[in-house]
């Protein structure tokens, strides 16, 4: 596939122009080298030649990331990532030269992190699976996904679309970079598959439809309906069989790939007792969500509240 996306492409001057221009329009704190956006904006037009030089001399080496845990909804602590201005500018320019590669590829039901994809959308599919008779739920939760997506199989999903050598580098040069130094003592036996990519790198939302995209095939073929946005998805069945059937299926594919379900949050579930996907609670014929601190009821399948005032947290655009 010598068309496939280029480095060239990458360090396009406009597209490296646009980058710069995205990164700076999504703020956000310096990296560990402590270079504001302030501070990189005074020599943007030299920092964007320096880079593509770097990239086209393989000198370019990503720094490792920033950081810092949070304290999440649900309880216990999600660790974050900050890179420094230049690693996001130039997985920016990556991205927006990946993105329209990979996304002929990608599968219908899957929403989350993908241009003119919302969580209004996801939940219209869900509510027209209910009214088509898929009244049973496998509410799936992946234990740790980011932090457990392994390296290989990450890359070689990506040589499916990907040939160009500089750019396949790129890749693995902020895979390693993401990834947390092993301990000092080595373990005995054969080394521990490199896994993890870092929540809140510009690449990583791709990364992960990447690696979860045999699971989307795997569903698909299946003739279930499914709807997934990033690392959380639901299945819905016609019976109680095909739902447990779905959950088998579903742990199989992700042992396959490295991954595991989160025992504890995982669970069968009907419309009749609710369940709730991507913060929009779904009972009998309503769904409902808290929008600014007050609960939105909606009956039926009219989704347009919620495509103008989504749940906090997945109000994402591309």
């Amino acid at each position: 596939m010598g068309s496939g996306p280029s480095i060239r492409a990458v360090l396009d001057r406009g597209n490296l122009e646009l980058a710069w221009q995205q990164v700076r329009a999504n703020k956000g704190a310096p990296g560990v080298d402590e270079v504001t956006l302030t501070r990189w904006e005074r020599n943007w037009q030299e920092n964007l030649d320096r880079l593509s030089h770097q990239v086209r001399t393989n000198t370019y080496r990503p720094n490792p990331p920033r950081r810092f845990q949070i304290v999440k909804k649900g309880g216990g602590w999600r660790e974050l990532s900050i890179l420094t201005v230049t690693d996001r500018v130039l997985q920016r320019a990556s991205l927006n030269v990946l993105m329209p590669a990979f996304e002929p590829c990608f599968l219908n039901s899957s929403f989350g992190y993908r241009p003119e994809r919302n969580v209004a959308q996801a939940a219209e599919l869900v509510l027209h699976a209910r009214d088509r008779g898929f009244l049973w739920v496998f509410d799936a939760d992946i234990a740790g996904c980011f932090d457990h997506l392994d390296h290989a199989h990450l890359q070689r999903e990506t040589r499916r679309v990907v040939e160009n050598y500089t750019l396949l580098r790129l890749l693995e040069l902020w895979l390693e970079a993401g990834r947390r130094p092993p301990p000092r003592k080595r373990p005995t036996g054969p080394p521990p598959p490199r896994v993890g990519i870092p929540l809140g790198a510009v690449i990583s939302p791709l990364l992960c439809n990447i690696a979860l995209h045999p699971l989307d095939e795997v569903l698909e073929r299946a003739g279930w309906a499914w709807a997934r946005y990033a690392d959380d998805f639901v299945v819905l069945t016609r019976n109680s069989a095909e739902a447990r059937e779905a959950w088998q299926l579903v742990e199989a594919t992700l042992a396959d790939i490295g991954l595991q379900l989160e025992t504890t949050k995982t669970r069968l579930a009907t419309f009749e007792h609710g369940f709730t996907f991507l913060g929009v609670t779904f009972r009998g014929d309503t769904y409902s969500y808290v929008y600014n601190g007050k609960r939105v009821m909606v009956r039926g399948r009219n989704v347009s509240v919620l495509a103008n005032q989504p749940p906090e947290g997945y109000d994402w655009q591309w």
